[in-house]
């Protein structure tokens, strides 16, 4: 180790140095090139951040207390690719406009607000174990996010409309305290999200018409919440318009309407069909997880308009029962997880596409395999008070092999 006037000179090359004027403490690390300031308080001199270098590719704040963190002289010193701000106590924080950062990461601070200006280069954001309540509406100034990340904060509320025109493909709300997911009537928003977590929060309710419109989301985590009523109010055609850019005086209509009456026919006949002229609801939407929640009756009815979804997760739920309407069902639906459930009693014929139910850990007594999709290739129906035997394609005894699904029992 070298001593080198105010710079400490180590074997890993890291370099620590001392602001003189404000006794504010900042780590520069070479090679994966980062600038640290600790304790910066409102009383700190930075001397403008004079002391920052255009290596600077990771900017840290860490222990601040400050009122408001305004990051507008660094930012216009340096061109970091992050900004990390971990430990901190900051009422406010305030990111000029065309900074260059693509990434910002909040970690275990107390901050109530964060404000963007116009911004072409940020593409993930990040909040980690935060005090934030709500999303600041100013991310929609963030024309290139990619992801918004925010887990084990205080969100209680979540609205789509801040994202109304956003370019945000993965939207992670986990572990927060959110009750309520909306959007308001009109709003079509998220064209380019494809997936959300909402998991381990305290929804008790949900209306899936939310995001009926998001035309490339393919899969909706929900797991883990509180989740006791399900339902799909999904906007009618006139609701769906949009107002096309740069034009004021007309509209283009940009309508949603359901395919499920093509891809019936489509099935049914050889001949090539017209697709429709509008965008499918929930267009793109493949999985959707519902594990861990306290839902007691499904009503298959609300998943019909997903006319591509093909698995669904119901499992650790407190079901009673499995009851599909013989009309109303998703048509491609081919993966149905149900365990660790209270489940007696199971009709599920109308599921045409179905190939594999997960059954195991439940309460069925006696099964009517008349009462499955007649296509069906996998049964688990491991741990129920069920007589294997009793099932016909089980029965050794049987003097007539009867045809089944590979059924475990």
């Amino acid at each position: 180790m070298f001593l080198l006037g105010s710079l400490v000179l180590l074997v890993s090359v890291t370099q620590r140095c001392v602001s003189e004027a404000s006794a504010s403490q900042f780590t520069y690390v070479e090679g994966n090139v980062s600038c640290t300031i600790i304790n910066l308080t409102s009383d700190s001199d930075t001397k403008d951040y004079a002391f920052l270098t255009n290596n600077t590719e990771e900017l840290v704040f860490n222990k601040a207390s400050i009122d408001v963190l305004d990051l507008t002289k660094p930012l216009a010193t340096i061109a970091p690719w992050k900004i990390l701000i971990s430990h901190s106590n900051v009422t406010r924080i305030i990111f000029p406009a065309q900074m260059s950062p693509s990434v910002v990461h909040l970690l275990e601070m107390n901050v109530d607000d964060v404000n963007f200006d116009e911004n072409i280069s940020l593409q993930d954001l990040r909040a980690d174990y935060t005090s934030l309540q709500v999303i600041s509406p100013t991310v929609s100034k963030l024309h290139a996010l990619d992801i918004l990340w925010v887990t084990h904060s205080q969100l209680a509320n979540f609205s789509f409309d801040v994202l109304e025109n956003s370019s945000v493909s993965l939207l992670y709300l986990v572990s927060n305290k959110i009750e309520s997911v909306t959007i308001s009537p009109g709003v079509v928003c998220c064209q380019s999200l494809e997936e959300i977590f909402l998991s381990d929060n305290l929804l008790t309710t949900l209306d899936l018409g939310t995001v009926a419109l998001m035309s490339k989301l393919k899969t909706l985590f929900l797991e883990n919440n509180k989740l006791t009523d399900l339902y799909a109010n999904v906007p009618s055609a006139n609701q769906t318009q949009m107002l096309h850019p740069g034009m004021e005086d007309e509209r283009e209509r940009a309508e949603f309407c359901s395919w499920r009456q093509y891809y019936i026919s489509q099935e049914q006949t050889e001949e090539e069909l017209s697709t429709p002229s509008c965008t499918d609801y929930f267009a793109t939407l493949l999985s959707l997880h519902l594990a861990r929640n306290n839902i007691v009756h499904v009503n298959f009815s609300i998943f019909s308009l997903m006319n591509n979804l093909n698995s669904l997760d119901l499992s650790k739920n407190r079901l009673i029962d499995l009851i599909a309407p013989d009309d109303a069902v998703p048509i491609r639906l081919s993966e149905l997880f149900v365990s660790n459930n209270n489940i007696t009693e199971v009709y599920l014929k109308p599921f045409v596409s179905m190939k594999a139910i997960y059954l195991y850990d439940n309460n069925v007594k006696g099964l009517n395999m008349s009462s499955l999709p007649d296509d069906l290739d996998y049964l688990n129906l491991i741990n129920n008070p069920l007589n294997c035997e009793a099932l016909p394609h089980l029965n050794r005894r049987s003097a007539i092999p009867v045809l089944g699904p590979y059924t475990e029992c």
